[in-house]
């Protein structure tokens, strides 16, 4: 099988991992959503936080240095891998115990405590996965991996609502994650080609250490992103004992978060599994590298401003159908949460030009940048301002993300701004009309009618951006023609003998 059929190949069932995982997780949640209270779902995104920020402040992806390093395939250290990560998981489990309490009080719920010592499990579980699944993708086989995520997600969706009936509260978050991550670590031996075990060889463990602390970095600078605001949320009366939010906002702000981050993961994932090959194809070729980029930056922004302006215009409807009447105050934010979401989906072309080009800190660096929005979310707080604040900072965070990812882009490789710039610009315009269609009342609060008008609005300005966007516009015109398509065929087909 050719290069390109492997990629292309790879990526179709990357995709659909991903599309199935995060369709699963977004079912998971509305279920839990719908059969518990705000408070109740608010104190499960606690437990969920509690987990994440364990495991991304020791993550040091040894997984993929057995996809990146020339020597992966070495038992040996794969072995050393699973040492550590065993030992990851155990220190992991141990801290979570012995912090419950503090943690518990941290979000305001010190009668939370023994479900926090429950949590300690799956980080535990999480130790002892087999990172065979990982290894064999140096061979483009991502087979073992899928099969694992989707049948771990499928499973515990179709858990959820017989926990989450059976419970009614939190208690069924907790057992989805440790059954969702018993479910994988079970799954990881399942696929396995080589037997499980431990070996310490302490030159691989240095070498995992030096591969692992940037990404560790990193980790610590994606969980201020993706769960900063939501902890700050949590933990608002105990930093500032003046505050009004409590753990039924949180419920609130979560779901909308999670209802608007879903599709910006589907198109990551996707776009990147279909761009990275095609620009690093190209890297040593500017003028080609720079067409391909354009390419690759209108199409996402086409995507990014499809979802954020759907969010705008039939966010506040949809939350409150799919989720119910007891979260419609995620209404006042859930536009300016899908802003941000799209405006991050933006960043994804930039960030991919970067990546090609072997620059893997360009993304630390406008994390770094993203991050900062942590402490203007502590002072809106401490203000006394309400969630769309929250949301409000989270947005201008990925504005600096945006703007300094494109700026070492242009000092680093010398790609010029204003192709970044110039998608920028339809994506400002487009919101800014959605943004004035809801703040001039046109907004419908009846669902059925909200979309129509998003999907309307959305229509037009795909028209209006293709105008512009001529690269993405004539690959469209090539794939779409068939007189254009023959044309190409027949100019691309060897001569006659």
């Amino acid at each position: 099988m050719t290069l390109r059929k492997l990629i292309l190949k790879g990526g179709l069932k990357l995709g659909a991992n991903q599309g199935v995982a995060q369709a699963c997780s977004f079912l998971k949640n509305v279920i839990l959503a719908r059969l518990i209270s705000p408070e109740d779902f608010g104190i499960a995104a606690t437990l969920a936080i509690t987990f994440s920020l364990f495991e991304m402040v020791s993550n040091l992806a040894s997984e993929i240095l057995l996809v990146q390093a020339k020597d992966g395939d070495e038992p040996r250290l794969q072995r050393t891998a699973h040492l550590l990560r065993a030992g990851r998981g155990l220190l992991n489990a141990a801290l979570i115990f012995l912090l419950a309490g503090p943690i518990a009080g941290l979000f305001g719920a010190p009668e939370t405590a023994w479900a926090f010592r429950c949590l300690a499990v799956v980080p535990l579980l999480k130790g002892f996965m087999h990172l065979d699944m990982h290894r064999v993708q140096r061979a483009m086989n991502f087979g073992p991996m899928v099969a694992v995520n989707i049948a771990s997600n499928v499973l515990v969706l179709l858990a959820a609502w017989p926990l989450a009936d059976y419970f009614r509260d939190y208690q069924a978050m907790l057992w989805l994650l440790v059954l969702q991550t018993a479910l994988a670590t079970l799954g990881s031996h399942v696929v396995a080609e080589r037997p499980y075990g431990w070996s310490w060889d302490a030159a691989y463990a240095r070498r995992i250490a030096a591969f692992g602390w940037p990404l560790l970095v990193n980790g610590i600078l994606m969980f201020i992103i993706f769960d900063g605001d939501r902890f700050v949320i949590g933990s608002a009366q105990k930093l500032f004992p003046a505050s009004s939010f409590t753990l039924a906002d949180l419920g609130v702000y979560s779901v909308a978060f999670s209802l608007t981050m879903a599709p910006t993961m589907v198109v990551a994932n996707i776009m990147s599994n279909l761009f990275l090959p095609v620009l690093s194809q190209a890297q040593t070729a500017r003028e080609e590298f720079h067409r391909r980029y354009e390419l690759c930056t209108q199409a996402i922004t086409m995507a990014g401003l499809a979802t954020a302006v759907g969010f705008i215009i039939a966010g506040g409807a949809l939350v409150t159908l799919i989720f119910g009447e007891k979260y419609a105050a995620a209404s006042a934010f859930i536009g300016i949460l899908g802003a941000m979401w799209g405006l991050r989906t933006l960043r994804i072309a930039p960030t991919l030009a970067a990546m090609a080009l072997g620059d893997t800190k360009n993304a630390m660096a406008s994390n770094i940048a993203r991050s900062v929005a942590l402490p203007a979310m502590l002072f809106s707080v401490g203000a006394g301002l309400g969630l769309p604040s929250i949301a409000v900072c989270g947005l201008v965070g990925e504005l600096l993300a945006m703007l300094v990812c494109v700026a070492r882009l242009k000092a680093r490789h010398g790609v010029s701004s204003l192709i970044a710039w110039r998608g920028c610009g339809i994506y400002v315009g487009g919101t800014a009309i959605a943004g004035m269609i809801v703040w001039g009342g046109l907004a419908s609060l009846n669902w059925m009618v909200a979309t129509f008008e998003a999907v309307l609005v959305i229509t037009l300005l795909m028209g209006v951006a293709l105008t512009y966007f001529s690269a993405l516009r004539a690959a469209l015109w090539r794939s779409f023609s068939p007189a254009v398509a023959l044309r190409t065929n027949i100019e691309n087909s060897p001569p006659a003998p």
